[in-house]
């Protein structure tokens, strides 16, 4: 292929992509229109939804439902308080967004765009569970981010709009799945977002044994965990008629299987990975947020506050240096 030949596919991709994004600006400023339209079926939440009381959190001004009060609808806005989709919420807790949906960088401010600008740190958490039980905590404006993959998107334009305000992430720590699946996404995506924008990553400190694995029970690892799933997934299908098991194939699945002890202790881990389970499910409680969340707002901002002096001492010596040194007098 000829070099000639080469850059007129670079240029018909580029133009495609190009296309593609224009398509996609217009598919998503459709669907903010239409979910604004939507937004005015609904109506502010008086009662916990089904999901808000299963979650423990209080009804919060901004969060609205259906008229018979049981779904639960979050709408996400971007840095510039425009609602660009909304995050429907089932009475099972299933979630979902509208389709079509811009949600990069969008968030929901738990108290409201201008609470958040009156709030001394940006506090940004995944799910809004978890912002909303923070905000309770802390008494001021939080944010919901909505998962762990919008956290560094979400840290980004609020840090453009609020350059002077710290950044705190108080992420989710997915220790069971460092063992079911051999990464901790909510740590590891926690921590991104705060390196990219100076800011600080926090995680929910729990009582022992509410969040570590027990000692006296054999390692869980990927493939183990890959190979209970497999005899698990095997057993059920033999139950249901779709397979025939030969000999003692069962006892051999059955033996590959984890044990007892360690799917509960696996289960616990899951039941405490964020600062809403800390509230709910530790016996530390809510006195347990407040105080690892209302610590780390005061780090942050003597952290800023040492941030600027240093600053005002570094321009005063470059002023101090920039002055025209007055020649010596040869008496």
């Amino acid at each position: 292929m000829s070099d000639q030949e080469k850059a007129k596919l670079q240029a018909e991709a580029a133009e495609k992509l190009a296309q593609r994004a224009v398509e996609q600006d217009k598919a998503q400023e459709a669907t903010a229109q239409r979910v604004g339209r939507q937004m005015a079926d609904l109506v502010p939440i008086e009662q916990p939804t089904p999901y808000l009381q299963a979650k423990g959190i209080q009804a919060q001004a901004g969060v609205m439902t259906d008229r018979e009060g049981q779904k639960t609808y979050i709408p996400a806005f971007d840095a510039e308080g425009k609602q660009w989709t909304m995050q429907y919420i089932q009475e099972d807790g299933t979630k979902r967004f509208a389709k079509d949906s811009k949600k990069e960088g969008c968030f929901h401010p738990v108290g409201g765009m201008d609470a958040l600008a009156a709030a001394p740190a940006l506090v940004i958490s995944e799910g809004y569970a978890t912002a909303a039980q923070v905000a309770e905590a802390v008494g001021h404006a939080t944010v919901a981010a909505f998962d762990s993959g919008n956290l560094e998107a979400v840290a980004k334009a609020l840090h453009a709009k609020f350059p002077d305000k710290p950044v705190i992430i108080a992420g989710d720590d997915d220790r069971h799945l460092v063992m079911t699946h051999g990464n901790n996404p909510g740590r590891e995506k926690a921590e991104a977002a705060a390196q990219a924008v100076g800011g600080k990553a926090i995680f929910p400190i729990f009582a022992p044994a509410e969040n570590t694995y027990p000692r006296d029970l054999p390692a869980i690892t990927p493939d183990s965990f890959k190979t209970h799933l497999r005899a698990e997934q095997r057993l059920a299908d033999a139950a249901a008629g779709k397979v025939e098991l030969a000999g003692d194939e069962a006892a051999k699945l059955k033996a590959s299987m984890l044990s007892g002890a360690q799917i509960a202790a696996l289960s616990t881990m899951k039941q405490h990975t964020d600062f809403n389970d800390l509230a709910h499910k530790s016996e530390l409680g809510i006195e347990g947020v407040k105080r690892q969340i209302g610590a780390a707002i005061s780090q942050v901002q003597r952290d800023e506050q040492q941030h600027q002096e240093q600053k005002h001492v570094e321009k005063k010596q470059q002023q101090i240096e920039q002055r025209p040194r007055r020649a010596a007098r040869i008496g």
